[in-house]
């Protein structure tokens, strides 16, 4: 009964957390656009402007990213299930989408991987194969951006930064994750609860040809979303040295992936803020990095997630 009750109060606790963390977040940037000379007024101005001006052929680029992006995500989710339950592109196409359009509307991610699962068998096993999709694409997001910051850092001669705190905690943090998983596996006592010997069973049953294959995959889906972002900075006018760029954008990808967020709809506020943050020391207009920013959130969640909801609605229709 106590293990239940402290269960029941720490998931409260932690769902309080977000929404609050989630608030300061979009009070910090709504006070940040209302702080600019023109204010919201001036957003919409440069977010209309760039939308307007852009050639057919810009989005077509963008929209088959974004398709490349859920496709490689899909081909992940497929090499996770073949040790489990081997199943087809479409299918884990479909599953994918479905989990993002769940995802909007549970917290802690817990939609993506209920979405994901809702029409496997093995739907414990397919629980741990769920973390493990999240977990390889953190390591490469959190690889990638460790290099973005150590850039901006040694750049800016930033001392007792948040980035240099970021620089020195986060070797930490990777050391004691290791040693827990670590634990984990060498936990006897975790036999008897099968639910949980599931999970993990489902995570250390993946082969090393499967390891590699998945961190390729995670890797190139990454650079996928680099590409992006490069381009919709570049289109909405912030133009930077190269090198400066791929820094910022693996940085604020760390901060989306660090930052817990109650939702896909809280990340907006979060890729927003950090991206004004890290471009601190350029001389750059808000405008145009928030209009880029919103626009990869509607490249890659917003539509996909559009998409994802038809095909539940379909299938609720075909259920009945």
């Amino acid at each position: 009964m106590k293990e239940a009750l402290g269960k029941y109060f720490g998931q409260k606790l932690i769902f309080v957390v977000r929404i609050l963390l989630f608030c300061t977040v979009m009070y910090a940037l709504f006070s940040t656009i209302q702080h600019q000379q023109q204010g919201f007024e001036g957003l919409m101005t440069t977010f209309l402007s760039s939308w307007r001006g852009t050639p057919f052929y810009f989005w077509i680029i963008l929209l088959t990213l974004m398709g490349l992006n859920w496709t490689l995500e899909s081909l992940k989710w497929q090499t996770l299930l073949q040790h489990i339950e081997p199943i087809s592109t479409v299918k884990a196409f479909k599953s994918v989408l479905t989990g993002l359009a769940l995802g909007m509307l549970l917290p802690s991610g817990t939609g993506d991987v209920a979405g994901r699962i809702i029409n496997l068998k093995k739907k414990t096993e397919g629980i741990g194969v769920g973390i493990v999709s999240g977990v390889i694409q953190t390591i490469v997001t959190i690889s990638f951006g460790y290099f973005g910051l150590i850039y901006i850092v040694q750049k800016f001669g930033l001392k007792n930064s948040l980035e240099s705190y970021l620089i020195l905690g986060i070797p930490a943090f990777c050391i004691i994750a290791l040693i827990v998983i670590w634990y984990l596996r060498n936990q006897k006592k975790l036999i008897k609860y099968q639910r949980i010997q599931q999970v993990l069973e489902a995570i250390y049953t993946l082969r090393k040809k499967q390891w590699r294959s998945l961190f390729a995959i995670g890797i190139m889906r990454h650079l996928v979303f680099i590409l992006q972002f490069c381009l919709l900075f570049n289109w909405a006018g912030v133009k930077l040295p190269f090198v400066d760029t791929l820094a910022i954008v693996n940085s604020v990808f760390l901060a989306k992936t660090i930052i817990p967020a109650l939702n896909f709809v809280s990340d907006l506020g979060v890729r927003e803020l950090s991206a004004i943050y890290f471009m601190r020391h350029y001389a750059v207009d808000i405008n145009q990095v928030i209009t880029a920013t919103f626009s990869l959130w509607l490249l890659n969640i917003g539509i996909p997630v559009l998409i994802g909801s038809i095909w539940i609605l379909f299938t609720r229709k075909n259920a009945h």
